[in-house]
């Protein structure tokens, strides 16, 4: 089975891949896909009961900790 870590880099691959396309669908899904596997990472972090290796990028917010962070529920990752 893939690690965290594993999880967490396909996360950010999926968002710089969604900085640089083109097509706006395209971009989504990547968005979406990276919210996914980030989600995937923080599950297995938590079921090892081990925080983020030292130097690692704190873990993105939720869907909900973003929506209350931006007005309008704006998606900032697509913004990077």
């Amino acid at each position: 089975m893939p690690s965290a870590a594993y999880f967490r880099r396909q996360a950010d691959i999926c968002l710089r891949l969604a900085v640089i396309a083109s097509d706006e669908e395209v971009s989504n899904r990547l968005i979406m896909m990276a919210r996914e596997y980030t989600a995937k990472g923080a599950a297995l972090t938590r079921q090892s009961g081990a925080g983020a290796p030292p130097g690692a990028d704190p873990p993105a917010p939720t869907e909900t900790e973003r929506d209350t962070a931006l007005p309008n529920g704006a998606d900032s990752a697509a913004d990077h």
